[in-house]
Formats: structure tokens, C-alpha cells, sequence
């Protein structure tokens, strides 16, 4: 059996702190070790202090995916130990250099129809936390299907995109524990984030089927305890998944609703439904719409119109 201990690390996003787990089996492991700040790698150290365990006895550090509030302490980390990072290559590829994340999003946010003005507020957003790099590093790339073992278990690395194209979740086959990330959790849905896809340049990933797909494969595992990236642990997994899914279903009836009013485009909607988004809000509200919209016209329920480069939907 795999002890496994979770360290709650404060971060300055809304969302509150993010839960790292030390597996404190040789070899020592870290999952998600948490954001890069003073209070933060104090926060760390202390908690790992009261388990009696240093930061030098840490050997593998797993990523579970490349927001900083997850992964923005490995390399002190990796640094300190000489520690492998494991880590999705999809991941990986955001932490090597610095993403141009506006170049990158900026013609799937045009195509939403946001007015320039607006578009400025949420180019103009910084974030609160330094971008991670895995430079100088050692990684070893996972992709789903591998197993890390240690002196007494195993856990099996699963790769569950939709939050984030390379996003992996961790399985315990002998306690049956699932280490999901910001796959799911007990109090909010995850945003199917708006991402281009690397390997289909100019389109978007479908980061909503990805997500939808996972939890039909979550539920097929048998989980005793789910140790999620932030909240507390919980067991019953199928209710979080049933929340999950009728919140998507929900989200599709309101922009249907939205669209009898007459065609609209990704940005009009995400405004009737998020009046009151503010900054990098802006950002995540039409995520979220436009996620559903991309669901919505793949299944035939509703028409999509590009007119001077902007989409425009409309019930079928």
C-alpha cells in the first residue's frame, strides 16, 4: 500500500490553494507540487518538514498538467533533488519556452466576434504567477498507458484531455485511488479551455468531447477515494461525474435557448449568459460557449455561418 499524504499549497488565484500529494514511498513522489511563490515553497517545506521529508529526498516529480499554479515549484524542486519530471509531451511543449498564448488564442477569440475594446481587457491581463519551465530539467514524457512503481505499488498514468490537451491522472490499482488533477473535482466543473490543436494547425482542439469522453472512461474504473487538484478528497466519484454531465447538458439548453432569439455569435452569447465578466474572465466565459458550440454543430443540433471571419450560430 502507497502512503500518501496531501499538502494544501495557498496560491492567488480564485480557485484558492492546490493540493500537491507527497507518496512517501521510495522512490519519494511529488504530484503537482504547486505555484512559484515565497508563501507557497514555504508552505511546502514545512509540510513536507512535518512528515519528515526534504525537498533533497524527492525523486520524481508528476505533472499533471502545465497551469502554474500546478507545476510552478518543480524546478525548484528538480533542482534541489535531482529529480525526473514526468510529464505529458503536450504539456511539456508549454513549459520549454514561453507559449505566445495571445498570438496563439487570438484567431479562435476574432472568430467569437468580441469587439476590439473588449479584446484589449483581456490581452492587457498578466498573471499573477511566473511562467513554469522545464528547461535545464529532465523529463521523461508520459502519454497514458505507462505504470511508475514503487517499493510497495504501483500507479498507472492515464491521459484525460479536455481541461488541458495533455492533462494526466494517476490510478492506484491495489487502493484504488484516482489522482485527478483539474480533471474532476468536488466543486466546480473544469473549463474546456480553448487551445489550437498541434497537430491540426489553425483549429481548435474539441477540448469538450475530450472531457465528455473521459468521464464515460473514469466511470468504467473502480475508485474508492479521488484525490483532486483542489478541494477535498471524496469518494462518491460517479455523483461528481453526474454533476459534470448535467452542467454540460444544462450549458447546451441555455445556448439553444440564447439562439431563439435569432443567429448570434459565440461572443454575443457568452454575454447574455456572463453579463458581469470582467479581464481574463472574458477569456474563460467564451471558452465555455464556445466549447458547447463546437459540441452542438458536430452533432447537427445547430448551424454554424462564418461571415467576415466571425461565426455565427443558429438553431437547426
Amino acid at each position: 500500500m502507497l502512503p500518501v499524504y496531501q499538502l494544501v499549497i495557498p496560491t492567488p488565484y480564485p480557485v484558492g490553494p492546490v493540493n500537491a500529494y507527497l507518496i512517501k514511498n521510495d522512490p519519494v513522489t511529488i504530484i503537482d507540487p504547486g505555484p512559484d511563490t515565497p508563501q507557497a515553497g514555504k508552505f511546502l517545506r514545512e509540510m513536507l518538514a512535518s512528515l519528515d521529508c526534504r525537498i533533497e529526498d524527492i525523486k520524481r516529480i508528476v505533472i499533471t498538467h502545465a497551469h502554474p499554479d500546478h507545476c510552478g515549484l518543480m524546478a525548484q524542486i528538480a533542482g534541489a533533488a535531482d529529480a525526473d519530471v514526468l510529464i505529458h509531451h503536450l504539456e511539456e511543449d508549454k513549459l520549454i519556452l514561453k507559449p505566445d498564448y495571445y498570438k496563439e488564442w487570438l484567431p479562435f477569440v476574432v472568430e467569437t466576434g468580441v469587439p476590439a475594446d473588449v479584446l484589449r481587457e483581456v490581452e492587457d491581463i498578466k498573471d499573477k504567477l511566473p511562467h513554469p519551465s522545464v528547461r535545464g530539467l529532465r523529463t521523461r514524457q508520459m502519454s497514458g498507458g505507462e505504470s511508475i512503481t514503487f517499493d510497495r505499488g504501483e500507479l498507472k498514468i492515464m491521459h484525460f484531455p479536455g481541461h488541458s490537451p495533455g492533462h494526466l491522472c494517476l490510478y492506484d490499482p491495489d487502493q484504488k485511488f484516482f489522482f485527478s488533477g483539474d480533471f474532476l473535482l468536488p466543486h466546480i466543473t473544469p473549463n474546456p479551455l480553448m487551445e489550437p490543436d498541434r497537430e491540426k494547425p489553425g483549429r481548435r482542439l474539441p477540448s469538450l468531447r475530450q472531457y465528455l469522453s473521459g468521464l464515460d472512461e473514469l466511470e468504467k474504473l473502480n475508485v474508492t477515494m479521488v484525490f483532486p487538484g483542489h478541494g477535498g478528497t471524496f469518494n462518491d466519484y460517479n455523483s461528481v461525474i453526474n454533476v459534470g454531465r448535467r452542467h454540460h447538458q444544462s450549458q447546451f439548453t441555455r445556448i439553444k435557448d440564447k439562439l431563439q432569439a435569432g443567429e448570434l455569435n459565440a461572443f454575443q452569447i457568452s454575454r447574455a449568459m456572463y453579463p458581469d465578466l470582467k479581464g481574463w474572465d472574458i477569456f474563460l466565459g467564451l471558452s465555455e460557449v464556445v466549447a458547447h458550440l463546437d459540441l452542438l454543430v458536430e452533432k447537427g443540433q445547430i448551424n454554424c455561418s462564418p461571415k467576415q471571419g466571425v461565426n455565427y450560430y443558429s438553431n437547426v
